[in-house]
């Protein structure tokens, strides 16, 4: 059972009473026309400035939580993504081939063979919470012991990623990183950047270096250039025929249009009405009464002179 909280007047003011409760706080209410030495069950307790500071500093503290929280939120995603997200891959190549997949501050993500070698170069090789440059050293090494990397080689290194100023870097920093592995073994490997050529690509490469000639035939061109020197061969005494040049389309549209212009005529001299183109008198001496134009006078001059002419023979 809760006990009941009374509370005694202990001093009166005009606006506010002071009490004390059975906890002995000193409290100040409203005075509700209290008198020194009463007992009252309830009160109205008096608030004050101090308390809406003390209201206002928990919102802002409550602000500044939230704030920090939002914060360490943002922050949270972008380590994240700093360290556990795909940021770019490196691709080693020795003869072995073998993928490094990155993250933007150079933490090992994957490992994946990219061919027969490869694949059994990282089998059992366990690269979780490696950085870049101790992978790629282990990877030497282990190049080295199963005999895939001896002196006088070679390990190309090439680097893709979605930046490329960060590429370039990543490339040198792991060329630096694996030529000071590998000289502190003593051993004279060479490192490039960039895919390694195939030797039978460089043979290919060499072979297309030479010049070559390539006639392309063109259709038609072969007979057009034959008929166009049997048409200018002029040499009667080379043992082949010449031909003469063809008159052209429109000559022989001329000529065969011509006759059409000239009415049609049959060799009897008459046209298709059967009219004659010659007069009345035509080529006889004769008139239409059926007189002849010649006088005896100018057959027998021509006799006579016929005559002559036998003599003088």
């Amino acid at each position: 059972m809760e006990k009941e909280t009374n509370y005694l007047v202990l001093e009166v003011h005009n606006a506010y009473a002071v009490v004390l409760d059975n906890s002995g706080r000193f409290i100040k209410a409203a005075n509700c026309g209290y008198e020194v030495g009463d007992t009252v069950d309830s009160i109205i307790p008096m608030i004050y400035p101090q308390d809406k500071k003390k209201r206002t500093n928990n919102i802002i503290r409550l602000a500044a939580s939230l704030a920090a929280c939002i914060c360490l939120c943002v922050f949270g995603i972008y380590e994240y993504q700093f360290m556990y997200t795909e940021y770019g891959s490196v691709h080693m190549q020795i003869n072995p081939e073998v993928e490094i997949t990155l993250s933007r501050s150079g933490r090992v993500l994957d490992i994946e063979g990219e061919n027969a070698d490869g694949k059994e170069l990282v089998k059992d090789y366990e690269y979780k919470g490696k950085d870049k440059e101790t992978v790629v050293d282990e990877l030497a090494d282990l190049a080295i012991e199963q005999q895939y990397l001896a002196d006088a080689g070679r390990i190309s290194i090439e680097v893709d990623a979605r930046s490329d100023e960060w590429a370039k870097k990543m490339e040198t920093e792991i060329t630096d990183e694996l030529n000071d592995h590998l000289q502190r073994q003593g051993m004279a490997i060479e490192i490039t950047i960039g895919p390694v050529e195939d030797g039978n690509d460089t043979e290919d490469k060499e072979i297309l270096k030479e010049s070559q000639s390539v006639t392309i035939p063109i259709p038609g061109t072969a007979d057009k250039t034959d008929d166009s020197a049997a048409e200018s061969d002029d040499d009667s005494d080379d043992g082949v025929t010449d031909y003469s040049v063809p008159s052209s389309p429109s000559s022989a549209q001329s000529s065969s249009s011509a006759p059409s212009s000239a009415p049609a005529q049959s060799d009897s001299g008459y046209d298709s009405s059967g009219n004659s183109p010659y007069d009345s008198s035509g080529n006889s001496s004769y008139d239409s009464n059926g007189s002849s134009s010649y006088s005896d006078s100018s057959y027998s001059s021509t006799e006579s002179s016929s005559d002559d002419n036998d003599d003088d023979d």
